[in-house]
């Protein structure tokens, strides 16, 4: 069976995950994966680090060590909109990258590169997709777990970019439909697309600066018991 992989940057959103299925510590190229198991079926626990360039990296190795059935990028995340509060959930059709500036010549100002949103297409004609694989998502929408739980669906801002600024949440909410802000589901996406393996982003709001409510990693909980109920409602009809 093709192990299910969930990641997460800190040990305060993976701690719980852990404790779940009992596994065995490995460290691969200075990398940290926990292999066992939930309710019979094989899970792996990834500790990607922070940002967007170890979690690349953490994500190509476990996809060439594990060939995963699909991949959970899950954590904390700071929202981008007033309407969203600490603990609800943000599951991720895609995401805008944060960290692609343009340089405007001869001009005062850099902004944020208004490329297209489903993904990048290099010089070379080299397609990379940002979104979230089609049938995950849906296969996730339809569980009931999902139905105990505030989840909202859209776009995550992810860069090597932690953003306090109001203004600039406000212009990355009202230009490019961000909901929230995480630094690691760039690279999770990135790596997973390029090797066609079905990944997935979820995150729970820890903060909101827009709302003064401060970080708490205590609601990484949240989205580690759903990761656990998505993983025990889609393996049912697999055989274990």
């Amino acid at each position: 069976m093709k192990p299910i992989i969930i990641q997460g940057a800190l040990y305060s959103e993976i701690n719980y995950l852990i404790d779940a299925i009992k596994p065995k510590k490995i460290e691969y190229n200075n990398f940290i994966f926990y292999e066992g198991s939930y309710n019979n079926y094989p899970v792996i626990i990834s500790k990607t680090k922070i940002g967007e360039i170890t979690s690349s990296i953490a994500t190509s190795l476990a996809i060439i060590k594990y060939n995963p059935l699909f991949i959970i990028n899950q954590g904390t995340a700071g929202a981008c909109n007033k309407e969203i509060n600490k603990e609800d959930i943000i599951i991720a059709e895609d995401f805008y990258y944060l960290s692609h500036f343009s340089m405007e010549k001869d001009k005062e100002t850099n902004i944020l590169n208004p490329w297209k949103n489903d993904g990048y297409l290099s010089l070379d004609n080299e397609f990379i997709s940002y979104k979230t694989n089609k049938d995950l998502l849906n296969k996730i929408k339809n569980l009931k777990s999902i139905n105990n739980y505030n989840v909202i669906y859209g776009k995550i801002g992810s860069g090597d970019i932690w953003t306090k600024n109001n203004k600039d949440i406000i212009s990355n909410n009202k230009n490019y439909n961000v909901l929230c802000e995480s630094m690691e589901v760039a690279g999770a996406y990135i790596a997973s697309n390029s090797m066609n393996t079905p990944v997935i982003a979820i995150r729970v709001i820890s903060n909101n600066e827009l709302l003064n409510q401060n970080y708490d990693e205590l609601s990484s909980l949240k989205s580690q018991k759903l990761c656990l109920e998505i993983i025990d409602e889609i393996t049912k009809n697999i055989s274990k």
